[in-house]
């Protein structure tokens, strides 16, 4: 009887070793985030394209400043994240270690408060603040990741690197509710990002033309009111593309959606 029930022991054991095998996370590769990341950190025309942004930014900025037929302060509110810090060593990590996104691993990154500034960006702030222009920051970032935040920016010499400018995630991607709290007290002359959805909320659902409509729609904004920063490694453009294609791994997904000849 007692070597029945040891073998029943483990028999059961091993049924639970191999279900516990069998639902562990497959690594996944993430070889479509190659070509992306390398142009973003080894390209001379990444480069090239974020000091073209920064000064079209300055321009708009100070014209803005002259018209604006303000009753309030001015304001200009400024995304984080390849906006004015380069995450692509984050992104390369994936890359080596087969991992998509994963908020834990993201967390770990943020924390060691080590990613640069990108080109222009630090100048650009000062330049606003020489203005008189209030910086703000309205990032996805949690608020958990306030502090190594304020760090990562404070020591590269961004302008009101502190609580009191930066507006991280609650509990809704949506910026719009807090651009809405900036504008309580402020005009927001320019607005800087690297998603659509850094500037408007008409393109937080962007439907099946993948928001092309209202970008036509809002062309003369581009380059006056808002500031588009180029970002080819991950964004509401990907999520949404992921979202409508068929397929059990994203390299699967993205194939479907090539267009050929």
């Amino acid at each position: 009887m007692k070597k029945l029930i040891i073998v029943t022991l483990l028999i059961m054991v091993a049924s639970c070793a191999t279900v516990k095998q069998t639902t562990l996370p497959a690594e996944e590769d993430q070889d479509h985030l190659i070509l992306a990341t390398l142009w973003y950190q080894k390209s001379a025309e990444m480069r090239a394209l974020y000091y073209q942004c920064f000064r079209n930014a300055e321009i708009a900025l100070a014209e803005n400043l002259v018209w604006a037929g303000r009753t309030t302060p001015a304001a200009v509110v400024l995304d984080i994240d390849e906006t004015l810090l380069d995450n692509s060593p984050f992104q390369g990590w994936q890359v080596l270690e087969k991992k998509s996104f994963d908020n834990d691993d993201w967390f770990r990154w943020v924390e060691l408060a080590s990613a640069r500034p990108l080109p222009g960006a630090v100048e650009f702030t000062r330049y606003a603040d020489s203005l008189g222009v209030e910086v703000f920051y309205v990032s996805n970032r949690t608020v958990q990741e306030m502090g190594p935040t304020i760090e990562n920016l404070a020591a590269w010499g961004f302008v009101n690197a502190d609580s009191a400018h930066m507006l991280l995630k609650e509990t809704t991607s949506s910026k719009v509710e807090r651009r809405a709290l900036i504008e309580k007290d402020y005009e927001i002359l320019l607005l800087v990002g690297d998603n659509l959805a850094d500037h408007s909320g008409i393109y937080e659902k962007r439907g099946p033309d993948h928001g092309f409509a209202a970008v036509d729609t809002d062309r003369r904004l581009f380059g006056t009111r808002y500031i588009v920063l180029p970002n080819p490694m991950y964004g509401n453009w990907l999520n949404d593309l992921l979202r409508s294609a068929p397929g059990s791994i994203e390299r699967e997904s993205l194939i479907r959606l090539l267009e050929t000849f």
